[in-house]
């Protein structure tokens, strides 16, 4: 059921492992920032429709999108969780268009982070209506109290190649995350979380950004895929440590 945004919980975070929805941005500025993807993908948001676009890494290659991520109204419950010192290191864009079958499973994003120490807070947030319908967000309270080992999922219909294995899902104790326009829920590193598929006529268009802090270190060598995804942007706060000085981004002019 979709609720009218709440203020943001540290309380909440540290028993549940999340905390939302939270009303972030306004609905003007959600219209806006939504416009403004779909203009991106060159596409109208009256017809949306698939997409073979790299929606990684947005906000190095756009203005707009690191605004986003910098956002004073998203980066201030991360400065809650994190401390006075935040840095900004990814962006992706969780784009499903109407009808889209694939479905995130049930995983812990430190898995596929080699972060030392495993420190991380994600922010994610909608731009249109996530509903049930079409695939919201869902996660299960309480889980980010441990690591647990991911497997291989072994389903052609999965985004993801490994997932929680579901001997250690409870399904009864999930929650599906529907949100309006311009909400934000935050979760720890740990948190299990997935979706479903889109199987509904309304695009949802949402986006995760990751922060962590100034003292944890990126092992860029043991990191998959492409490295230059992975850039570090202090958006609040002194770097007193500078471990990650190789991988400092640089803001778009445009």
């Amino acid at each position: 059921m979709i609720a009218q945004g709440s203020p943001f919980s540290l309380e909440q975070f540290k028993k549940d492992g999340f905390c939302g929805p939270v009303q972030a941005l306004t609905l003007a500025e959600a219209n806006k920032y939504n416009q403004l993807f779909f203009e991106t993908l060159g596409m109208s948001p009256f017809e949306p429709g698939p997409t073979q676009a790299n929606l990684s890494a947005w906000h190095q290659r756009y203005r707009w999108a690191y605004d986003l991520a910098a956002h004073p109204a998203i980066v201030d419950p991360i400065a809650q969780i994190l401390g006075d010192d935040v840095v900004l290191w990814a962006m992706h864009f969780w784009y499903k268009e109407p009808g889209n079958p694939k479905f995130i499973p049930w995983h812990q994003d430190i898995n596929y982070w080699p972060m030392e120490p495993a420190v991380n807070a994600t922010a994610w947030v909608t731009l249109g209506y996530s509903l049930t319908e079409n695939g919201c967000l869902r996660l299960i309270p309480g889980t980010h109290l441990e690591r647990v080992e991911h497997v291989r999922i072994g389903d052609e219909s999965s985004a993801f190649e490994q997932g929680i294995g579901e001997e250690r899902i409870d399904e009864s104790k999930a929650v599906d995350m529907e949100m309006t326009p311009g909400q934000v829920v935050y979760f720890n590193e740990a948190t299990f979380h997935g979706s479903k598929a889109n199987l509904s006529e309304i695009p949802r268009v949402a986006f995760s950004i990751r922060y962590t802090t100034p003292e944890v270190t990126f092992k860029m060598d043991d990191w998959n895929g492409d490295k230059s995804r992975i850039r570090t942007y202090l958006v609040r706060g002194v770097d007193r440590y500078h471990l990650n000085d190789g991988i400092i981004g640089t803001v778009p002019a445009d």
